[in-house]
Protein backbone atom coordinates (compact mmCIF):
# COMPACT_ATOMS: atom_id res chain seq x y z
CA UNK A 1 0.00 0.00 0.00
CA UNK A 2 0.93 3.28 -0.67
CA UNK A 3 -1.12 5.54 0.99
CA UNK A 4 -2.30 4.85 4.23
CA UNK A 5 -5.72 3.62 4.75
CA UNK A 6 -6.87 3.39 0.88
CA UNK A 7 -7.73 -0.16 1.68
CA UNK A 8 -9.20 0.93 5.45
CA UNK A 9 -10.95 3.74 4.75
CA UNK A 10 -11.88 3.78 0.72
CA UNK A 11 -11.54 0.62 -0.79
CA UNK A 12 -14.98 -1.85 -0.16
CA UNK A 13 -14.38 -4.48 2.03
CA UNK A 14 -15.68 -7.20 -0.50
CA UNK A 15 -12.54 -6.13 -2.34
CA UNK A 16 -9.69 -5.40 0.25
CA UNK A 17 -7.75 -8.73 -0.52
CA UNK A 18 -8.04 -8.05 -3.84
CA UNK A 19 -6.84 -4.16 -3.85
CA UNK A 20 -3.60 -5.50 -1.67
CA UNK A 21 -2.86 -8.12 -3.90
CA UNK A 22 -3.36 -6.45 -7.10
CA UNK A 23 -0.78 -3.97 -8.84
CA UNK A 24 -1.06 -0.24 -8.64
CA UNK A 25 -1.08 0.04 -12.36
CA UNK A 26 -4.55 -1.65 -12.17
CA UNK A 27 -5.65 0.30 -9.36
CA UNK A 28 -8.16 2.46 -11.91
CA UNK A 29 -10.87 -0.37 -11.09
CA UNK A 30 -11.60 0.72 -7.90
CA UNK A 31 -11.93 4.39 -8.71
CA UNK A 32 -15.80 3.88 -7.86
CA UNK A 33 -14.71 3.66 -4.32
CA UNK A 34 -13.03 7.20 -4.09
CA UNK A 35 -16.21 8.30 -5.63
CA UNK A 36 -18.59 6.85 -3.04
CA UNK A 37 -16.67 5.56 -0.39
CA UNK A 38 -17.87 3.03 2.36
CA UNK A 39 -16.69 5.03 4.61
CA UNK A 40 -18.37 8.37 3.96
CA UNK A 41 -21.80 6.52 3.93
CA UNK A 42 -21.02 5.03 7.42
CA UNK A 43 -20.19 8.61 9.06
CA UNK A 44 -23.31 10.06 7.56
CA UNK A 45 -25.18 6.52 9.02
CA UNK A 46 -23.97 8.10 12.25
CA UNK A 47 -25.01 11.67 11.70
CA UNK A 48 -21.87 12.97 10.57
CA UNK A 49 -22.05 15.18 7.73
CA UNK A 50 -20.66 14.07 4.55
CA UNK A 51 -20.15 15.04 1.26
CA UNK A 52 -22.63 13.64 -1.34
CA UNK A 53 -21.10 11.51 -4.20
CA UNK A 54 -19.25 11.21 -6.85
CA UNK A 55 -16.62 12.10 -4.51
CA UNK A 56 -13.96 13.80 -6.70
CA UNK A 57 -11.70 15.27 -4.40
CA UNK A 58 -10.74 12.04 -3.03
CA UNK A 59 -8.49 11.24 -6.02
CA UNK A 60 -5.99 13.35 -4.68
CA UNK A 61 -4.85 10.60 -2.81
CA UNK A 62 -4.64 8.43 -5.82
CA UNK A 63 -3.44 11.01 -8.73
CA UNK A 64 -1.15 13.85 -8.63
CA UNK A 65 -3.31 16.62 -8.44
CA UNK A 66 -3.41 20.07 -5.98
CA UNK A 67 -2.34 20.23 -3.44
CA UNK A 68 0.32 17.88 -4.40
CA UNK A 69 0.91 19.85 -7.18
CA UNK A 70 -0.38 23.00 -6.94
CA UNK A 71 -0.62 24.73 -10.35
CA UNK A 72 -1.21 21.08 -12.39
CA UNK A 73 -3.77 20.67 -14.84
CA UNK A 74 -5.87 17.28 -15.77
CA UNK A 75 -2.48 16.43 -18.10
CA UNK A 76 -0.44 15.92 -14.97
CA UNK A 77 -2.74 14.40 -13.18
CA UNK A 78 -1.72 10.69 -13.96
CA UNK A 79 -3.72 7.21 -13.56
CA UNK A 80 -5.05 6.46 -10.95
CA UNK A 81 -2.88 4.47 -8.34
CA UNK A 82 -2.23 4.02 -5.10
CA UNK A 83 1.18 5.58 -4.78
CA UNK A 84 2.88 8.08 -2.37
CA UNK A 85 3.87 10.80 -4.38
CA UNK A 86 6.14 13.78 -3.20
CA UNK A 87 6.53 16.98 -4.81
CA UNK A 88 10.22 17.70 -4.19
CA UNK A 89 9.26 21.28 -5.47
CA UNK A 90 7.44 22.35 -2.16
CA UNK A 91 10.33 22.88 0.42
CA UNK A 92 10.32 20.40 3.88
CA UNK A 93 8.30 22.17 6.63
CA UNK A 94 11.22 22.52 9.60
CA UNK A 95 10.64 19.86 12.24
CA UNK A 96 9.21 21.91 14.68
CA UNK A 97 6.92 23.87 12.55
CA UNK A 98 5.17 20.36 11.20
CA UNK A 99 1.14 20.55 11.54
CA UNK A 100 0.26 17.13 12.00
CA UNK A 101 -2.93 17.90 9.91
CA UNK A 102 -0.58 18.92 6.97
CA UNK A 103 -2.55 20.44 4.22
CA UNK A 104 -5.32 20.03 6.01
CA UNK A 105 -3.56 22.62 8.12
CA UNK A 106 -1.56 25.15 5.66
CA UNK A 107 1.14 22.69 5.71
CA UNK A 108 1.93 22.07 1.83
CA UNK A 109 5.06 19.15 2.45
CA UNK A 110 2.69 17.19 4.62
CA UNK A 111 0.42 14.23 3.62
CA UNK A 112 -0.78 13.58 1.29
CA UNK A 113 2.63 14.83 -0.01
CA UNK A 114 4.63 12.02 0.80
CA UNK A 115 4.25 11.05 4.39
CA UNK A 116 6.42 12.59 7.90
CA UNK A 117 6.31 10.66 10.79
CA UNK A 118 4.31 12.89 12.66
CA UNK A 119 1.67 13.81 9.89
CA UNK A 120 -1.49 12.27 10.97
CA UNK A 121 -2.62 10.31 8.42
CA UNK A 122 -5.93 8.61 10.07
CA UNK A 123 -7.43 11.99 11.35
CA UNK A 124 -6.36 13.45 8.14
CA UNK A 125 -8.04 10.85 5.66
CA UNK A 126 -11.06 10.56 8.01
CA UNK A 127 -11.88 14.38 7.81
CA UNK A 128 -10.96 14.25 4.07
CA UNK A 129 -13.10 11.23 3.39
CA UNK A 130 -16.14 13.23 5.14
CA UNK A 131 -15.98 16.10 2.79
CA UNK A 132 -13.30 18.70 4.40
CA UNK A 133 -11.97 19.46 0.80
CA UNK A 134 -15.53 19.85 -1.09
CA UNK A 135 -16.33 22.36 1.71
CA UNK A 136 -14.69 22.72 5.13
CA UNK A 137 -17.50 24.87 7.35
CA UNK A 138 -19.99 22.23 5.84
CA UNK A 139 -18.34 19.17 6.51
CA UNK A 140 -15.24 20.03 8.39
CA UNK A 141 -16.11 18.18 11.25
CA UNK A 142 -13.25 17.44 13.50
CA UNK A 143 -13.20 13.42 13.36
CA UNK A 144 -10.12 11.58 14.58
CA UNK A 145 -8.90 8.89 16.67
CA UNK A 146 -8.25 11.09 19.51
CA UNK A 147 -3.98 10.15 19.08
CA UNK A 148 -2.72 13.16 18.13
CA UNK A 149 0.90 13.27 19.45
CA UNK A 150 3.52 10.44 19.30
CA UNK A 151 4.49 9.15 23.19
CA UNK A 152 7.79 8.93 21.87
CA UNK A 153 8.44 11.93 19.24
CA UNK A 154 10.71 11.27 16.69
CA UNK A 155 14.44 11.82 16.75
CA UNK A 156 16.01 15.03 14.71
CA UNK A 157 19.08 12.71 13.17
CA UNK A 158 19.06 9.48 10.74
CA UNK A 159 17.56 7.33 11.73
CA UNK A 160 14.62 9.40 13.11
CA UNK A 161 12.42 6.68 14.05
CA UNK A 162 11.97 7.06 18.30
CA UNK A 163 12.60 3.69 20.28
CA UNK A 164 9.44 1.40 19.63
CA UNK A 165 7.20 1.84 22.59
CA UNK A 166 6.34 -0.67 25.69
CA UNK A 167 3.61 -2.96 24.62
CA UNK A 168 3.16 -3.28 28.49
CA UNK A 169 3.45 0.59 29.78
CA UNK A 170 1.97 2.42 26.29
CA UNK A 171 -0.45 5.36 26.94
CA UNK A 172 -2.07 7.71 24.41
CA UNK A 173 -2.15 10.94 25.20
CA UNK A 174 -5.46 12.76 23.56
CA UNK A 175 -6.44 16.29 22.69
CA UNK A 176 -6.79 18.52 25.44
CA UNK A 177 -5.17 16.07 28.23
CA UNK A 178 -1.90 16.58 30.04
CA UNK A 179 0.78 14.40 29.03
CA UNK A 180 2.41 16.91 25.90
CA UNK A 181 5.64 18.69 28.02
CA UNK A 182 6.35 20.59 24.26
CA UNK A 183 3.05 22.36 24.34
CA UNK A 184 1.06 25.29 26.37
CA UNK A 185 0.50 24.32 29.97
CA UNK A 186 1.83 20.90 29.41
CA UNK A 187 -2.33 20.19 27.39
CA UNK A 188 -1.85 17.96 24.16
CA UNK A 189 -3.22 20.02 20.76
CA UNK A 190 -6.96 19.89 19.51
CA UNK A 191 -5.61 20.21 16.05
Amino acid sequence: MGNPLINELIIGTGLKDRWSMDDPKNDAQFSQFFLAPLLAQIFGSLGIPVAPPPRKDLLVLARYEAPICPGCGPADAGPVADLLRLNTGIAATPFDREKRLGFLAGDLAGFPNGRRLNDDVVDIAARAVAGILVNPTKYGTRIGDGVNTATTQPEHVFPFVAAAYSGRQSVHEGPGQSGCPTMPNGLCPID
